[in-house]
């Protein structure tokens, strides 16, 4: 028996939002790990990172991280797909992204990272309190139901 969300249709609409751009920005990561090494080091470059030679222990890390962060997306891609039989995802991925925005603004203000240099801190840091508002706010005051909206 899967839990319930207990939420209303437009609430559901909202937290698939969330969902949606969460499986999305996770699952993007999916190309590091496909990607040549130097294609992904310029990628990383045009990031803000300082131009990285080839080591293997790198290569690894990397690969390691993109199959990480796209499995995260698949699981986000599930929850979308069948948010009422994956509710426990769904109910999990908010604190997930509202953690992880923290650790990032932490470590975005103790690094000093700059936009000019590092274009791409905000956004990571946007994405995780987004998609944390997105899924959590409709459950908090997502119009509760005595009956929980069908799946499609």
């Amino acid at each position: 028996m899967s839990e319930t969300l207990g939420v209303s249709s437009r609430a559901l609409l909202v937290i698939r939002v969330g969902l949606l751009l969460a499986a999305w920005g996770w699952g993007i990561a999916f190309a590091f790990v496909f990607s040549p090494w130097e294609v992904a080091a310029e990628q990383l470059e045009w990031m803000g990172a300082r131009e990285m030679t080839y080591q293997p222990m790198l290569d690894y890390w990397m690969r390691m991280a993109g199959a990480t962060f796209g499995c995260i997306g698949m699981a986000a891609g599930l929850a979308l797909w069948r948010p009422l039989k994956f509710a426990v995802i769904v109910r999990l991925l908010p604190a997930f992204h509202f953690f992880l925005g923290i650790v990032l603004l932490v470590s975005a203000l103790r690094n000093g990272l700059r936009p000019a240099i590092h274009s791409s801190f905000l956004l990571d840091i946007s994405f995780c309190f987004s998609v944390a508002a997105f899924i959590q706010l409709p459950l908090w005051l997502g119009g509760r139901k005595s009956s929980a909206p069908r799946e499609s």
